[in-house]
């Protein structure tokens, strides 16, 4: 498979993206350290910001990163006749435990999720042991599953998480029971030292699509030395050769390439993704992070692999 960015816009004002979600018309673009959803028009214009919570805690357009909530994931769905999003907190730490549920059919209306009870159930799932060893770092749904990825640290698996999507609804919405969940376990390519790691994800028939980058880092709070993005694919029905943590499945994964054909340099951190003309071949919008306050949007040319 093969990922090559045709154009990019940056955008100044909009700090730390990642996540991204198209619905009807409209990017919504997510940060991770600002109280705003940006709004890109289909021409990739910011047309608008929504306050989702309190904006006083910003300083010089972000939220600093001991108390910023941290919302790495996206996804929309629907229940009953709206169309809502879902944004979810890392887990990283407790400030970053918080879910956010945006009514986009009824004026942005928007409901906190304390998801304390939900990610200490991830990390035993998981089995982790440690304070900032749960990084959520994206969220896809579909009308049948729900899907996680966690980020890992140091030596471990980039795992997938999937929710039955009804038993999901009904926690988010009713307060229900922590819906049951399924773990399978891939491996992702590695750039000098360092492994890449899950940063976004997008479903869309039968199969799972994926961010993912290299970031020199120690933990799940700092950030560090990008050296590389990636585009992958999962094909959704392959889960049961994924389900060994100590024989992580090889996911189909490409590099991430400039408009010049060279590597992209940023931090991939979402995707969306939509059918092209021809077989086989996709346009996908990346939304990347530069870690400096700024965001990059980029339109991307995908051709998956005949098979």
């Amino acid at each position: 498979m093969s990922a090559r960015t045709d154009s990019k816009v940056f955008y100044e004002s909009l700090p730390s993206a990642s996540g991204l979600e198209y619905v009807q018309g409209a990017y919504y673009v997510l940060g991770d350290d600002t109280p705003y959803l940006y709004e890109v028009d289909e021409q990739f214009i910011l047309v608008n910001r929504h306050a989702i919570f309190d904006t006083t805690a910003v300083v010089e357009g972000r939220i600093p990163k001991a108390v910023k909530p941290d919302l790495e994931g996206m996804a929309h769905f629907t229940y009953g006749r709206d169309q809502m999003l879902l944004l979810l907190g890392s887990g990283a730490s407790n400030t970053r435990n918080k879910g956010y549920l945006i009514n986009l059919s009824d004026n942005m209306q928007v409901q906190e999720l304390d998801l304390s009870r939900f990610y200490t159930f991830l990390k035993e799932v998981l089995h982790l042991e440690s304070e900032g060893q749960l990084n959520l770092e994206g969220l896809a749904m579909d009308d049948i599953y729900t899907y996680l990825l966690q980020r890992p640290l140091g030596a471990g698996s980039n795992t997938l998480l999937r929710f039955d999507t009804d038993d999901f609804k009904r926690f988010l919405m009713l307060e229900g029971e922590v819906p049951s969940v399924a773990l399978y376990h891939f491996d992702l390519p590695v750039i000098g030292q360092s492994s890449a790691s899950f940063s976004g994800a997008y479903s869309l028939e039968g199969k799972l699509y994926f961010t993912a980058s290299v970031e020199d880092t120690p933990n799940a709070i700092d950030d560090g030395e990008v050296l590389g993005s990636f585009i992958g694919v999962i094909d959704l029905y392959s889960l049961p050769q994924a389900m060994d943590a100590l024989n992580p499945y090889k996911a189909s994964v490409t590099q991430l390439k400039d408009t010049d054909g060279s590597a992209y340099s940023g931090k991939a951190e979402s995707l969306v993704v939509m059918k092209g003309e021809e077989p086989k071949s996709y346009k996908v919008i990346v939304v990347s992070d530069d870690d400096q306050g700024h965001s990059e949007l980029l339109e991307v040319q995908m051709e998956l692999d005949e098979s």
